[in-house]
């Protein structure tokens, strides 16, 4: 029989819906509108609306997800999210109609179709809740560090903006990202089991490449097991190899792999929504001594940050303790090993060209997940190596999500 991904859907409903992996309870609905509707009520919001954007692997959906549980596969949604009574869902219905949504979540009851006309959808929602005159707080006005210029489409506001001149639209999108940023024991679950399945997927990709195997071969597995495990699409796996592979592409060769090959990737899963990485080389045949060298590195840095991350850190502290480690050792550190995860762009996302920046000052809470990746390179720049983890933060410090322990990954005998 086949066995049923973690759930912690409550078993009634899940006997009548049964057809989703992963589905949070009602507990967790009511926490997170707490969240948001307290949030509301000291920015002085009517509203929230939060856009269909399914950019940057659905990351940019993230607070629709959030307040509703719709998406994945790319699904295009939005929301509209009162202070005072219940949330409307908006869903294209040419794709997935309205009822089918209105069954596999169970959160929002008012679930519509859209012909893609997001503006009208917002715009008879406001109308309905009578706040033509009111301050609505949209998400996607601001932006976020991978999306600088925001998030909304520039006619969707300009109509909501001449429908109602007398309203208040201002950004909400760093009031949510705030609102994401500590996760619950549920998103803390549901990460724990997208960590586990993007384990599970580079060993399956490992299992796979041998010499003469291409490389879009291999990298097909890490997608199969992916989909075969619950987890859904898009997502980002990036992908390298080579004797000396310097730089990872979204988009795989057709090169057959060769004996003494090293294959560098991050892989990111998405499971209900929520996006965990981890990074693991895989050696095509033993990795020679320089690799061997890199790779022990690669763990220490990963262990000696993952020693000092605990509230009150700053993220600052963290990396410095990187970057010293990997200058004393005779390398340099190409990139900051430290960025939020969750649902979308979870802070912080930080830079290694900006090491003064005021955020590094921002102290790290509990609760907060993060992908804790080192990567550096060789003086010359001839060799990158990382090694990673989902990790999340508790009150006694830090807890890696995956299980696997951290030999090296031998492929191809």
């Amino acid at each position: 029989m086949e066995q049923e991904s973690p759930s912690i859907l409550e078993p009634a409903r899940r006997a009548r819906i049964g057809r989703l992996p992963f589905t949070f309870s009602l507990a967790e609905r009511d926490r997170r509108y707490a969240r948001v509707r307290s949030m509301m009520a000291q920015r002085g919001f009517d509203a929230i609306i939060a856009p269909c954007n399914t950019g940057h692997n659905e990351a940019f959906q993230a607070d629709v997800r959030y307040l509703t549980q719709i998406g994945g596969f790319a699904n295009e949604a939005c929301v509209f999210f009162p202070a005072r009574g219940e949330p409307t869902a908006w869903v294209r219905a040419d794709s997935q109609p309205p009822e089918w949504w209105r069954d596999m979540q169970g959160w929002v009851a008012d679930v519509r179709g859209s012909d893609c006309t997001w503006s009208d959808n917002f715009i008879a929602s406001i109308r309905e809740h009578s706040l033509e005159g009111g301050t609505i707080g949209v998400v996607g006005i601001g932006g976020t560090p991978r999306s600088p210029d925001g998030m909304i489409l520039y006619v969707t506001m300009q109509r909501l903006r001449e429908a109602f001149p007398n309203a208040r639209f201002e950004s909400a999108t760093e009031s949510m990202v705030e609102v994401r940023l500590i996760k619950s024991a549920e998103e803390i679950a549901a990460l724990e089991r997208a960590t586990e399945i993007a384990e599970e997927s580079v060993l399956q990709m490992a299992a796979a490449a041998r010499p003469g195997v291409s490389e879009h071969v291999a990298y097909a597995e890490i997608v199969a097991h992916m989909v075969r495990s619950g987890a859904e699409l898009p997502t980002l796996v990036l992908w390298g190899a080579g004797v000396s592979p310097v730089r990872m592409s979204r988009v795989p060769p057709v090169r057959p792999l060769q004996r003494g090959d090293v294959i560098i990737t991050e892989t990111e899963v998405r499971y209900a929504g929520y996006i965990a990485q981890v990074r693991r080389p895989v050696f095509i045949g033993p990795p020679s001594d320089e690799y061997a060298r890199l790779h022990a590195l690669a763990v220490d840095c990963f262990d000696r940050m993952f020693e000092s991350i605990r509230p009150g850190v700053t993220y600052g502290e963290a990396v410095k303790r990187y970057v010293d480690l990997v200058n004393g050792r005779g390398y340099k550190a190409q990139a900051v090993p430290l960025h939020g995860r969750g649902l979308g762009e979870d802070l912080p996302v930080l830079h290694m060209s900006r090491p003064d920046a005021p955020v590094m000052q921002t102290a790290i809470q509990a609760g907060q997940v993060f992908i804790l990746g080192p990567r550096f390179q060789t003086l010359d720049g001839s060799k990158i190596l990382a090694w990673g983890d989902t990790i999340v933060v508790t009150e006694d410090g830090a807890r890696r999500l995956g299980k696997r322990d951290s030999a090296p990954i031998i492929a191809g005998e």
